[in-house]
């Protein structure tokens, strides 16, 4: 279409990590090697396909960091950090599994997943603060870098969160979507003169 353009974004969620199935927001832990290798075999059937990106963004957090800055030297790209992409603080519930929040926490996990705006009962970051952090960012990445194509290495509170910003779904929702180790999502930006921007979930889990 005559005066469009568009902007890939590619999220990458990060790979397992050492602490296993525990909760982690804040908490800090380092890929594990199973991790590190769930993510060099999405890069590589990314790249496989075709796909090359102009700037690597990364979440502040260890497990994204880390293979964010090895595979932007690798591709020979620029890699920053922005805090914005960082994972919801879980307060009370950082470093516990799913049976231990349940035990410790009776009904509350179930609860919240369904009406996360409601006051976080973690104790952690307000589910609104987070979903409004992450909407600036991605708002603030797309204008910068409008018209490339971006590799973004977040969180899976993050990929919701940012479906919830470009896609007008509602914080209940979010929890539906799957978002396991090393998923991989794409979202277009399409810009119009004279038009507000227009996203589309172009591919998610592939």
């Amino acid at each position: 279409m005559q005066n469009t353009s568009q902007t890939y974004l590619d999220i990458l969620r990060h790979g397992e990590h050492v602490l296993g199935d525990v909760i982690c927001g804040v908490t800090d832990p380092e890929l594990s090697e199973k991790g590190w290798g769930q993510l060099q075999a999405q890069c590589r059937r990314l790249r496989d396909e075709g796909n090359n990106w102009d700037i690597c963004i990364t979440s502040p957090r260890k497990r994204c960091a880390q293979f964010a800055q090895t595979i932007a030297r690798d591709l020979g790209i620029e890699c920053l950090v922005d805090r914005g992409f960082a994972e919801v603080d879980f307060g009370a519930w950082e470093a516990l599994s799913f049976a231990e929040i349940n035990n410790g926490f009776p009904g509350q996990w179930q609860e919240w997943i369904g009406f996360p705006e409601q006051l976080a009962p973690h104790g952690g970051e307000k589910y609104g603060d987070f979903l409004d952090r992450v909407d600036q960012s991605i708002l603030n990445l797309v204008s910068q870098y409008r018209g490339k194509r971006i590799l973004l290495l977040a969180h899976g509170g993050v990929v919701r969160a940012i479906f919830y910003s470009v896609l007008g779904l509602r914080p209940g929702s979010l929890s539906r979507f799957s978002v396991p180790h090393a998923c991989h999502s794409r979202i277009m930006a399409y810009h119009s003169k004279g038009h507000k921007d227009w996203y589309q979930l172009d591919r998610h889990n592939t």
